[in-house]
């Protein structure tokens, strides 16, 4: 099957890495904004194992694939600190108190990127650890065989 003209471009590791956060953002996304207060990552982690065990299936390493999967299905966390910076910039105050809590927004969206691509990793090894009990990687096949 041949792929649409930007997915062809893309490495195989980013392939499976967007089937796994594509699935979990709509997920991600509807917790954030059913409680308009928290970004839960477990969707992250499941759907990180799908990418890690389909990943592993071809003999790809599954952790990166699963680290990169909950990078791109923690993506609401960019919503998040949108809604906390235009609610700081709201308040009043000193100029510089509210500089400082924009700056601690700042310092949000890397901390909950790094802990979304941690959990992504984990859930990646999880699912290439299934694939492997279950008689996986299969190797691809040769071509001109």
């Amino acid at each position: 099957m041949a792929l649409p003209g930007p997915l062809r471009r893309l490495s195989e590791q980013w392939r499976y890495a967007l089937i796994g956060g594509l699935v979990a953002l709509p997920f991600t996304a509807v917790t954030y904004a059913q409680s308009g207060a928290e970004l839960r990552l477990g969707a992250v982690f499941w759907a990180a194992v799908l990418a890690g065990y389909l990943a592993r299936r071809r003999g790809l390493s599954s952790t990166p694939i699963g680290a990169r999967a909950g990078l791109v299905g923690s993506t609401p966390v960019l919503w998040m600190a949108g809604d906390i910076a235009a609610f700081v910039v709201g308040l009043g105050g000193p100029a510089w108190f509210r500089t400082a809590q924009l700056a601690a927004v700042a310092l949000l969206v890397p901390l909950v990127l790094g802990l979304a691509a941690l959990v992504g990793a984990l859930g990646g090894r999880l699912g290439g650890w299934l694939a492997e009990r279950n008689g996986h990687p299969r190797q691809p096949a040769a071509n001109g065989a």
